[in-house]
């Protein structure tokens, strides 16, 4: 097995590195093996642990050649150089989509840590497998139900010219909870975004729901928000711990020690028995839940002791 980390990817790897590099040196390398590349969209940390626990997996084919590169890195002889019998694994979406583009359709491409797939078109590409980083609505009504039992109206902003906000409230109401309203304020019928925040906080409902689409969530939009939700005291349920970090009371995130172990496995699957063998959208089970302790405390919700131990990531 070879494994070449091209780049710079980050000084928390070194020790990896070197681990990896020890292996090497006492394995005989074997020639005309399989070749992996794993492509990152950047070298954040979660890309990173996706790809090392990716190589890690994926280091059990013998004869492997696995090279790890950031997308800015790659240049088209590294894609011209796969074959049918090689596989790329993206890791992230702007990695996905553009490798995507890039790719001879004749490679099986894999990707980890992808939101909403089918509207990047990776679902319909041909020889393209991966592990979807969504998270239902249901999922997330049952974690802001643990939150406040309480709950039973819920705001969200969406945009109705975008097929990602119309999907995502479609799956909600056929997933909300009997007894529980869902208050859909269309920020394309505001003269801003801005003013879309003020009427879905005017609702005064018990959680403002947060769902990920570009579209409605701009950087300004999120600061007016969480703003907003302090001053009023009103519960936000974020689509990133980020936002929970910045002020939302909850939200969710993405294991991506998970998702690289998950995305190693299918270019496993991929490379021993061929795309037909893979499954074609994985979705986890496990949803990461991020809680920020210090906004509950000013807005004056009491989280359970049981939910602080559970949460993967706590902002206190």
């Amino acid at each position: 097995m070879r494994i070449a980390f091209v780049g710079h990817l980050g000084a928390g790897l070194a020790s990896r590195i070197v681990m990896m590099l020890v292996v090497c040196v006492c394995v005989m390398d074997v020639f005309g093996g399989p070749r992996a590349l794993i492509v990152l969209s950047s070298g954040s940390s979660q890309f990173l642990q996706c790809a090392d626990n990716a190589s890690r997996v994926l280091g059990q084919i013998d004869g492997i050649e696995i090279v790890v590169k950031e997308l800015s890195k790659v240049v088209q002889s590294d894609l011209d150089s796969l074959g049918d019998g090689d596989v790329c694994l993206t890791i992230g979406a702007r990695a996905a989509v553009g490798i995507g583009r890039k790719l001879d359709a004749e490679v099986p491409l894999v990707y980890a840590m992808v939101s909403n797939p089918g509207g990047l078109g990776l679902e319909g590409r041909a020889n393209t497998v991966g592990i979807s980083a969504d998270v239902s609505a249901g999922d997330q009504f049952a974690i802001m139900k643990r939150v406040y039992g309480g709950v039973r109206r819920v705001g969200v902003l969406y945009s109705s010219g975008s097929s990602r906000s119309v999907e995502i409230l479609d799956q909600a109401r056929r997933q909300i909870p009997d007894g529980w309203s869902l208050e859909a304020v269309d920020v394309d019928a505001y003269s801003s975004v801005s003013k879309g925040v003020e009427a879905v906080v005017k609702l005064k409902v018990d959680f403002v729901w947060m769902i990920s689409d570009p579209k409605v969530y701009s950087a300004a939009t999120v600061k007016a928000l969480l703003i907003s939700s302090i001053q009023n005291k009103l519960r936000v349920f974020a689509f990133s711990p980020q936002v929970v970090k910045a002020g939302a009371i909850v939200g969710i995130g993405i294991d991506s020690g998970e998702q690289g172990e998950w995305g190693g496995l299918l270019s496993v699957e991929v490379l021993r028995n061929g795309m037909q063998s893979a499954q074609r959208v994985l979705v986890l089970n496990r949803v990461p839940v991020a809680l920020n302790k210090i906004v509950a405390d000013r807005i004056g919700v009491e989280l359970s002791s049981v939910l602080i131990q559970e949460a993967e990531y706590l902002y206190d």
